[in-house]
């Protein structure tokens, strides 16, 4: 029984140590690694990569391990998946649409105890129009702080210059003048097109665009109805008849592949305006070798223009350190070292208001005229409603049947006639 009792003795003696020592090797073990899910391609993944590298070098204690995810929507899928399956990433980046959705189906981490604890983050430094209350309209309810803004966006006009010039054309600011600048521009030669006044991807975007112009919203004051029919009937009309004029093309190709192909028809002289957003300034920038410019949207009964890109959210489902390294690097991203660097390299906006006023954003801006547009233009945004069937509307009821029209498949009153019942259905089943 001796013999026993010292046998435990040195079993649980050694069992201490054992455990000591695991706790120490853990301890030890490195950096506490944290996931993060993008969605850029070319320079714009080159730029992101780069930041993580420093972000990782600049402190010992979490490592940020990035993996690109595909595009936007592709990313957003992978994710909903992965929390089923409670392997999500703990930082993603994630497009404003979706922001009301993910935060009602209560996977988001509350980022407001983190601000609060965090005496250096400054909340209110932030771009208001850039921010998650500044882009998002909450119909009187209250919601916590749960996305920090990270490459934001505008769509805004580019515009050949050289040709304007050639032809004598002022810049448009407003839906007739576009009709008849892109009119002006148009080169053609015998049947063929040789240079379209207006190339435009036929994207929701874009849509929300000319519907605020025309004075529409995408819902009602209350966020309980639709409210596009009459100005998003008025913005596909815009667009049909200067295709069926021959004076805007519609580019091939989906999604971004579409944005993409619009982008070097306007590098390669064969459109004279396009309208895209302002991330791809930097691009553009680049590799035309004419008098590029950009401008304001044009508008109609008034100025209006939607604010795009991602925004910065963490799973609440992620272990407690993993979170707080992930707090710290979105924090990281947007200072205004970082934000500034990630705007000059890619045409992305910063994101605060202590960024814009930096000496090194001042004779940026000044050196660079053309990125200037887009933080002017914030005066004109406008604000998507917080619901729940905000995702459903652009991706299910609008996006995939816009298109059809422009092309004549059928007619443009019934697509936003079925456009606007399954806006509706979305909204009465998401509330």
């Amino acid at each position: 029984m001796k013999r026993f009792t010292i046998f435990l003795l040195c079993l649980v003696v050694t069992c201490s140590f054992l455990a000591a020592n695991a706790k120490q090797e853990t301890k030890d073990d490195g950096p506490v690694k944290v996931s993060f899910w993008y969605s850029f391609g070319g320079n714009n993944r080159k730029v992101t990569e780069e930041l993580v590298a420093r972000y990782n070098s600049s402190q010992d204690k979490y490592f940020i391990e990035a993996s690109f995810q595909g595009d936007y929507f592709e990313s957003l899928g992978k994710f909903r998946t992965a929390v089923v399956s409670k392997n999500a990433p703990t930082v993603i980046q994630i497009i404003g649409e979706v922001l009301p959705q993910i935060y009602q189906n209560g996977i988001v981490e509350n980022l407001e105890p983190y601000f609060e604890a965090d005496k250096t983050m400054d909340y209110d430094d932030f771009i208001f129009g850039l921010s998650q209350e500044g882009a998002l309209e909450y119909y009187g309810e209250q919601a916590y702080t749960f996305a920090m803004p990270f490459n934001r966006s505008t769509p805004i006009m580019y515009i050949n210059q050289d040709m304007f010039d050639a032809k004598g054309i002022k810049p448009p600011t407003t839906w007739d003048e576009l009709r008849s600048a892109a009119r002006g521009l148009t080169v053609k030669t015998g049947s063929k097109t040789e240079v379209y006044g207006l190339e435009l991807p036929i994207d929701w975007w874009f849509w929300t665009a000319l519907v605020y112009q025309a004075g529409g919203s995408i819902t009602t004051k209350d966020g309980m109805s639709a409210n596009f029919a009459k100005a998003g009937t008025e913005a596909l009309y815009l667009w049909k008849d200067m295709v069926d004029e021959g004076i805007m093309k519609r580019p091939p190709g989906k999604d971004y592949n579409a944005w993409e192909a619009s982008n070097t028809d306007f590098i390669n002289g064969n459109a004279a305006m396009i309208v895209t957003s302002t991330a791809f300034l930097s691009y553009l920038t680049q590799n035309c070798d004419f008098n590029m410019k950009t401008i304001f949207l044009p508008g109609k009964v008034k100025s209006a223009v939607p604010t795009g890109g991602t925004y910065f959210v963490m799973w609440n489902g992620a272990p407690e350190e993993q979170k707080q390294g992930g707090y710290d690097f979105m924090k990281w991203m947007t200072e205004v070292d970082q934000t500034i660097y990630w705007s000059q390299n890619t045409g992305y906006m910063v994101v605060r208001e202590s960024a814009l006023k930096d000496q090194r954003m001042v004779d940026f801006l000044k050196k660079n005229p053309n990125y200037q547009v887009s933080y002017d233009q914030l005066v004109n945004t406008f604000k998507f409603p917080f619901v729940n069937g905000l995702i459903n509307i652009q991706r299910e009821a609008v996006q995939p049947n816009i298109e059809a029209p422009i092309v004549g498949v059928n007619s443009i009153e019934e697509m936003i006639s079925n456009a606007e019942k399954m806006a509706n259905d979305f909204l009465k089943s998401t509330r």
